[in-house]
């Protein structure tokens, strides 16, 4: 976290108009928005100078998760999808996201997610919950 201990996010997402509304949410319950991205390319520009946010919310685009992953393996990526599929599930898991939120989920529940990556846990909304139980088990 920051040094003053106010979690710093990224965002990317590249519908402006929905990213806007997630960034406002994130303000609005005190989080730090360190930058926002169209894309993965734009959003390792902006992470060259190693100033990583505590946590990265990719919307929807899983290569951008895979690319900001292999790029930065630590990063914890928090993905917001409408996806929960199993195999599109694990192949996040695989790619090494930290987290996983339906957006037809409580809209808080991004909150808490992003709240418990800070903390260096992982986050996986109930629909998905079995599917990551069960990677992380075998």
């Amino acid at each position: 976290m920051s040094s003053n201990n106010i979690i710093q996010i990224a965002v990317v997402d590249n519908n402006t108009q929905l990213r806007d509304v997630s960034v406002k949410q994130l303000k609005a319950s005190g989080f730090s928005i360190l930058f926002q991205a169209d894309t993965a390319q734009q959003a390792l520009e902006k992470m060259a100078g190693n100033d990583l946010p505590d946590v990265c919310i990719v919307e929807e685009d899983f290569k951008a998760a895979k690319l900001l992953l292999e790029t930065h393996s630590h990063l914890k990526v928090l993905i917001s999808s409408t996806d929960d599929g199993e195999k599109r599930v694990t192949d996040m898991l695989k790619a090494g996201v930290s987290g996983y939120v339906l957006k037809y989920a409580d809209p808080d529940e991004i909150v808490t997610a992003v709240k418990a990556l800070a903390d260096g846990g992982r986050y996986f909304s109930l629909g998905i919950s079995g599917i990551a139980t069960e990677y992380f088990t075998k």
